[in-house]
């Protein structure tokens, strides 16, 4: 007995590690186009496509990319054949513009192939267009996301935490500091990346306390202020605020000053000690409750 074995070839490309996936479409022919989310003026940057066929007898496939902001040192590939549910995958090199402006612009998707139906004597020629956006920007953006606990005990440690990302070009020589005009924060409260490159994001945390002697609960507003710089060193800044509450932790009070709204309830960790001395007497009393109703059982039976 003959086996037969059908290889189908599919070459090495590469997809960036994130980004945008557009999808572009008729009946016969799918192509998956896969780019960076931000794109920086004279950086390369790679944008890969994958073709795939969802019919028979397709042949002679060509897709060409073109935009006056995007240079490529090739902006079409061929293929002369390709197989029912096959793919293909091939890699644009490409590189946009110096002076292009930041924010959206539009780059034309172009597939042409050939066909041939049941009925038909030679193959007949197909196309279609699809436009897709890319976003650049020639500067860093990093926004700045904050989050504090909504009320802490005064001269205790808290955790402030957050994540910066960038929507820009690469930033580099990241400082972020945290400081209230309203009381003295202490421990670490200075934070540093050498750089964040466009499109990523890192998370930070700073554990800091206020001091102990805050007389009066206080609504304290928290500032952090950073800074940043580009690739020439030009520097840019950053700033969000907080509020939280701060207040003396009570004589019988035990655990976090932290709690949980459940509609108009508020439930709160914090527990004082008479609390718990009541509930452990309350316990004793109901265990010599039950013995004392077990032991009248007993009489009762006897």
């Amino acid at each position: 007995m003959k086996y037969y074995y059908l290889f189908i070839f599919l070459p090495f490309f590469f997809i960036p590690a994130y980004g945008m996936q557009n999808t572009i479409s008729d009946s016969n022919i799918q192509v998956i186009l896969n780019y960076p989310d931000i794109l920086t003026t004279q950086d390369n940057f790679v944008l890969s496509s994958v073709v795939k066929t969802t019919a028979d007898q397709v042949s002679n496939i060509t897709v060409t990319i073109s935009s006056p902001e995007i240079v490529m040192t090739e902006n079409q590939f061929h293929i002369n054949s390709l197989p029912k549910d096959s793919t293909f995958g091939n890699n644009f090199n490409a590189q946009v513009k110096n002076g292009t402006p930041d924010g959206s612009f539009l780059t034309n998707v172009e597939v042409q192939y050939f066909i041939k139906g049941f009925f038909d004597q030679s193959p007949v020629k197909n196309s279609f267009t699809k436009a897709i956006e890319f976003n650049t920007q020639s500067k860093p953006l990093i926004l700045l996301n904050a989050q504090a606990p909504d009320e802490v005990f005064a001269g205790e440690p808290f955790s402030i935490t957050g994540t910066i990302k960038n929507q820009g070009s690469e930033a580099q020589n990241i400082q972020m500091s945290v400081d209230s005009s309203q009381m003295t924060l202490s421990e670490g409260k200075i934070y540093s990346l050498t750089n964040l490159e466009t499109g990523k994001s890192s998370d930070f945390e700073f554990i800091v306390q206020t001091q102990k002697d805050i007389s009066v609960p206080i609504h304290a507003n928290i500032h952090l202020n950073g800074t940043y710089t580009d690739k020439s060193g030009k520097t840019y800044s950053l700033d969000d605020s907080l509020n939280v509450f701060v207040r003396q932790r009570g004589m019988m009070e035990i655990g976090g000053a932290q709690g949980l709204w459940l509609g108009n309830f508020f439930i709160a960790p914090v527990v004082g000690v008479g609390t718990i001395v009541s509930s452990v007497i309350g316990f004793l009393i109901f265990l010599w409750h039950r013995a004392k109703h077990k032991k009248a059982q007993k009489r009762t039976r006897k």
